[in-house]
């Protein structure tokens, strides 16, 4: 069975675990191209066996569909560690048949500097301005998830439907939509709701 570690420090783990024998593919995107590499690297016998460390910040569908088979019935030996700061960036089946370490170091949402409660439509337009203009998607989750910090902090109550927004948005964001694309429905709601 393979790991699985939720970590933003995937070579402190690595250091921690000093695994003999080690193969590390660390990728910003892992692609079909590199799953086909491991693939290879897998099947690659070594007397004493063999640890490979899948490190990525994003997860190709397809790779995943195509590491599955392996990653299901490694090769003798071959021990997978994969590394990723978000679960959900794996297949529910690579999740199901690995074991999972969470080693994230919870951080504080910070909330945005927006007063809700008098939102109106040129603070809208200014905060979006100041925005990054191609922040990382981490960096683009992160001020989603500071603006519903920011909606609770001024206690203002969403009902399931408009909550579902943001998994809107959080799926937009995953899908490579522009951060200012993604906030503007939610943030334009909020003026609306008033």
């Amino acid at each position: 069975m393979g790991t699985i570690y939720l970590t933003q420090d995937a070579h402190k783990i690595l250091e921690q675990l000093n695994l003999p024998n080690l193969r590390i593919f660390e990728l910003d995107e892992l692609k079909i191209t590199s799953a086909r590499d491991i693939i290879h690297e897998a099947y690659i016998s070594e007397e004493m066996g063999k640890n490979i460390a899948i490190i990525a910040k994003i997860f190709n569908i397809e790779a995943q569909n195509a590491l599955l088979k392996v990653l299901e019935e490694p090769p003798s030996g071959v021990d997978f560690l994969i590394f990723t700061q978000n679960k959900n960036a794996l297949l529910p089946t690579i999740r199901s048949r690995m074991l999972l370490i969470n080693d994230l170091q919870n951080s504080e949402i910070p909330t945005l500097n927006l007063d809700l409660a008098h939102l109106t439509l040129e603070q809208i337009y200014h905060f979006l301005k100041s925005l990054d203009s191609s922040p990382s998607r981490t960096q683009a989750r992160e001020i989603i998830q500071s603006l519903l910090k920011t909606i609770q902090a001024s206690n203002i109550k969403l009902p399931q439907k408009e909550l579902d927004f943001f998994n809107k948005a959080i799926q937009a964001n995953a899908h490579y939509e522009r951060i200012h694309i993604v906030l503007l429905p939610i943030l334009l709601h909020l003026v609306e709701r008033k």
